[in-house]
């Protein structure tokens, strides 16, 4: 008893330190919620009407708002929440009011404010996959849906409402005006045991449009972009009152959120060769990134602005870059559906998101040439499962891809799978991809005559898609085959540039085919789930020019250059040309049919043209010193040089060059320089020569 009298008067004590203000809002419920996102807090928001701090899970940080500061939603992880028995009980009409600034269109229906259960009662204010808001509660015991034909700009702060009314219904408003209304007078139901949770949704969806959505894959994502000025409070707020409010904000005249940009290296054309770099895109993606500086890899050319990218965002996939900024690849190493893919879905690079398994590093950059190496895992979306698992060692399928990349913008791309399952099952080793950046559909890109195909004879036909003339959901109208002309072996696709992407395989057993399967928001074949994106996800058709998105052409399959009992390997040859480069036929047959090659110095012990490095290789004796070497190549139309190179094994010295006698000199007409791999010390030399005849060319070492 005396220890009970005791703390009785010790809460006495206590109770008097207090207002009875603030008692009183301790006992009466909560009238609303109101978050102005001012404070500086993390990891909470605080609530002005309520006097509670709420919290903030996932990436996010202050950016600016209408007034004061706005909160950060990263896309994925980002979201606020208040507990069930905190939330206001709402009693007859309510309003939900948020300013929203979207970075990029929701996968699907994203929440501004949802406390909702199973669709069946509560409330649900928020933004579909095309920017329309809408607004859902039970009303009457039925869930009622209202969607407005309104669509929010990207980058810019737009006041959304929804309001309900027990007399007239439900009523959605955009920036101060009415944007839809549904006419259902009765009683609001409310998810009273449901936490309020804003900005992300409650549980995962398939992206939009689900029913397409090949492998059926729920994925995780919140509100992609700012919020400001959020406010539930009692009572329909009237349309008077909701433009007066709107019209006393003062909006930024521009942009809040800078459209990002594709990164690719430094601005215009720099030294030739390969270095690695830290390529940032936009804050959101790469805060939560777990790489250190210099993971990406960029190769640059003197005589032009275009490039060669190897960046996370496209999971270290190469692309080209043309002088006007246009992305292309031509894919990798890829298996799919089951028993090759353990989740029935897409093995390859593009699905794994936080590159565990993709790593690029340079292996030789010099002023002669470029070599960088690119492996990977063909792995899935969802779990990182491999492709073609072995059952007694479990590994799965890998692949290694050396690019060796010339002054003249033209590379070798050797790929090589290793896989227990060659001959068991299909994989893909081109694709005819086109990466488009945010604010870009692909014919912003793309020409309407997309492809050129010849053939080693010079034959040429290009083939035609149908711009699109509607905004309707359907197929594609371009060419049903790709098989003319006969023999066709080398690509050319038609981008919006000077600049131009080419591929020539060898002539043995080619075909190609065309993507018409598949229906589009856009005049070509259209997806976003990558690059970028990193939802677990592999076939998210693009609904929205708005986040980073890719468009495919066509497939080329060929005949392997080699194979044994556990690997294969094929050759591409690839690049970018332009109208005054030469010819690609021309180019093709110096790389299929090369000139025959005969050297003669001390030393020299074979000679032979290797197709993997685009060059003549010339083995040495490793104990006789360099001295001067002669080479002869027996050019002629059929056998044609363009811009060789060659690489003289066990040659440490630099060289002088002389071309039919002539010395040779300057960067436009010469590159040299040294390489190590495989502990071999060679001479790299590359010309810029085009001929037809007989040449005849002379290495004088030049001492240290």
């Amino acid at each position: 008893m005396t220890k009970r009298i005791a703390f009785l008067a010790g809460l006495s004590a206590v109770v008097a330190l207090f207002p009875a203000q603030q008692l009183l809002r301790a006992q009466q419920p909560l009238s609303g919620i109101l978050w102005d996102f001012n404070e500086t807090s993390a990891k909470t928001v605080h609530d002005s009407a309520g006097n509670l701090d709420d919290p903030i899970e996932g990436l996010t940080w202050r950016v600016p708002g209408v007034e004061g500061n706005g909160l950060l939603f990263d896309g994925y992880t980002t979201r606020i929440t208040r507990a069930a028995d905190k939330v206001p009980q709402l009693k007859g009409g309510f309003t939900i009011s948020a300013w929203v600034a979207l970075n990029y269109y929701p996968w699907n229906w994203v929440p501004i404010a949802d406390q909702n259960a199973d669709d069946q009662i509560g409330f649900f204010l928020g933004i579909d996959a095309f920017g329309h808001p809408g607004f859902n509660l039970s009303v009457n015991g039925i869930w009622r849906q209202l969607t407005s034909t309104a669509v929010l700009p990207l980058k810019r702060y737009s006041r959304i409402t929804g309001t309900f009314d027990p007399q007239s219904g439900i009523a959605i408003f955009v920036d101060g005006k009415l944007a839809g209304s549904l006419n259902v007078p009765g009683e609001f139901s409310q998810a009273s045991g449901t936490d309020l949770i804003v900005g992300r949704i409650r549980n995962p969806q398939q992206p939009y449009p689900s029913w397409l959505d090949a492998f059926r894959d729920p994925i995780d994502y919140s509100l992609d972009g700012y919020m400001d000025g959020f406010e539930l409070a009692q009572g329909a707020r009237s349309a008077e009152d909701e433009l007066a409010a709107f019209a006393k904000v003062n909006l930024p005249a521009k942009d809040v959120i800078e459209t990002a940009v594709l990164p690719s290296g430094p601005p215009g054309a720099g030294p030739f060769g390969a270095f690695y770099a830290s390529l940032k895109f936009e804050p959101s993606w790469d805060r939560p990134r777990r790489f250190g500086p210099d993971q990406d890899v960029v190769v640059r050319f003197e005589q032009s602005p275009m490039r060669l990218v190897f960046w996370q965002g496209t999971n270290f996939i190469p692309a080209w870059v043309t002088e006007n900024g246009k992305w292309y690849t031509d894919e990798f190493l890829e298996t799919y559906g089951r028993p090759r893919c353990p989740d029935g879905g897409d093995c390859e690079p593009m699905s794994d998101k936080q590159g565990r398994y993709s790593h690029v590093s340079i292996l030789e950059s010099s002023d002669a040439r470029a070599i960088v190496h690119w492996r990977y895992a063909l792995a899935e979306a969802i779990n990182y499962k491999g492709g073609n698992v072995d059952p007694l060692t479990g590994w799965f399928d890998w692949a290694d891809e050396y690019w060796t990349v010339y002054p003249d913008g033209v590379a070798v791309r050797k790929q090589l799978l290793s896989s227990s399952h060659i001959d068991e099952g299909p994989h893909e080793w081109q694709e005819t991809i086109v990466i488009n950046g945010p604010g870009q559909r692909p014919e912003d890109n793309i020409e309407p005559d997309a492809l050129t195909l010849k053939n080693m004879v010079g034959e040429s036909v290009t083939y035609h898609w149908e711009p699109k003339t509607d905004k309707l959901f359907n197929f594609p109208k371009g060419p049903a085959k790709l098989d003319r002309p006969a023999n066709a072996n080398i690509q050319i696709v038609h981008l919006k540039s000077k600049e131009n992407p080419f591929e020539i395989v060898w002539p043995k057993g080619v075909s190609l085919d065309t993507y018409s399967d598949t229906k589009s928001y856009s005049m070509f074949e259209w997806w976003d789930h990558w690059p970028v994106a990193q939802i677990s996800n592999s076939f998210r058709l693009a609904v929205a020019p708005d986040r980073p998105s890719h468009a495919s052409l066509s497939h080329i399959y060929w005949n392997p250059y080699d194979k044994t009992e556990g690997t294969e390997t094929k050759l591409l040859l690839c690049g970018l040309t332009s109208p005054d480069a030469p010819g690609v036929v021309t180019l093709a047959k110096s790389w299929l049919s090369p000139a025959p090659i005969e050297a003669a110095g001390r030393g020299v012990a074979a000679q032979a043209y290797d197709p993997a490095q685009r060059a003549f290789v010339i083995k040495r004796d490793a104990a006789a010193a360099p001295s001067t070497l002669t080479v002869t190549l027996d050019a002629s139309s059929e056998k044609p040089l363009v811009n060789p190179a060659f690489v003289v094994e066990n040659w440490e010295a630099l060289a002088k060059v002389r071309l039919n006698g002539k010395p040779l000199s300057g960067k436009d007409n010469v590159r040299i320089g040294l390489s190590h791999n495989e502990g071999v010390a060679s001479l790299v030399v590359w010309l810029k020569l085009e001929a037809t005849s007989k040449t005849v060319i002379q290495l004088d070492p030049v001492p240290e």
